[in-house]
């Protein structure tokens, strides 16, 4: 199936948003447990396909204490313990019109109540939404709420305003309160999501040492046929949103890709993502919808 969609962009962002919105309910529907990182990430990314867009970026799986920018490697052989609480970060883009959006999967009855408090709170942050009010006030609904319930909401990630081709489009919106010179502005799309942690947590993420998510920086010439071809395929077909090493693996082996993308990354042609785990090893929940704000107030596009 292909979308013909040309110059409306909230139709864009509709379609993109009916494409997330989809494939996540695909991927909650289902029992993961016992099943590897890989499958659920090639799962949703084919689901995304099949409905007309493209991956936004490399679907992010998360268990327990790890919270983003862990996506599946060429021949992962992880799998989904009985008792996680995984988190499934997704997005698709249509002609590069980003929406993004997660689900947390909790196999682990004691988390129940943190990952419906965690949904509950992306709610109230979305109905506070208003054209022209701070985003940093968003931060004070969600560190609040957090506070009620007895948890910790994770500091130092937040949600982000979204542009053509661009995840992170510059605008934040904290999950605790903070001093914003940021405000909600109409028609623009924005990604809210709250991250919560016991109370046992620090609510501060650290870089892991897994990086295996990548975005294009610079298409420079290399003087390196090789690596100045694998340049332009990226640009071809990613532009600069987020990819995985895997999503090449018809065209090199995962020696080639580890080998030329290690080196771009010395060039500063490729950027990395660490993966980010909470300080304490406490367990993350997270919920995710992509909104576009409008006079009468948000509309949620997921």
């Amino acid at each position: 199936m292909e979308l013909s969609l040309n110059g409306n962009v909230n139709q864009k962002y509709e379609a993109s948003g009916l494409i997330t919105r989809e494939t996540r309910r695909s991927v909650e529907s289902r029992d993961w447990r016992g099943r590897t990182y890989l499958e659920i990430c090639e799962f949703a990314e084919a689901e995304i396909r099949h409905r007309g867009g493209e991956p936004a970026f490399p679907v992010n799986v998360c268990a327990n204490e790890s919270a983003a920018h862990y996506t599946a490697e060429i021949g992962d052989t992880r799998v989904v313990a009985q008792d996680a609480i995984l988190k499934v970060d997704l997005g698709a883009h249509v002609d590069g019109y980003v929406t993004d959006s997660s689900v947390t999967l909790c196999y682990n009855e004691s988390l129940i109540d943190m990952t419906e408090a965690t949904k509950t709170a992306l709610n109230e942050a979305i109905k506070a939404v208003r054209m022209g009010e701070s985003t940093g006030d968003i931060g004070k609904i969600v560190e609040n709420y957090a506070s009620r319930r007895g948890y910790i909401p994770i500091e130092n990630l937040s949600g982000h305003s979204l542009d053509q081709y661009v995840v992170h489009a510059g605008a934040s919106v904290p999950n605790v309160w903070s001093v914003s010179n940021s405000a909600f502005k109409l028609d623009r799309v924005y990604a809210i999501e709250p991250f919560f942690t016991t109370n046992e947590g620090s609510g501060i993420v650290v870089e892991g040492k897994t990086r295996n998510i990548f975005s294009l920086v610079s298409r420079k010439p290399t003087r390196d046929a090789k690596l100045d071809d694998f340049l332009e395929l990226i640009w071809k077909t990613r532009r600069t949103l987020p990819f995985a090493a895997r999503w090449f693996a018809e065209h090199y082996s995962k020696e080639e890709l580890d080998s030329m993308i290690s080196k771009l990354m010395k060039m500063r042609l490729v950027h990395a993502y660490p993966e980010l785990v909470e300080s304490k090893g406490t367990p993350i929940s997270q919920a995710e919808h992509t909104i576009r704000v409008t006079a009468a107030g948000p509309v949620v596009l997921t």
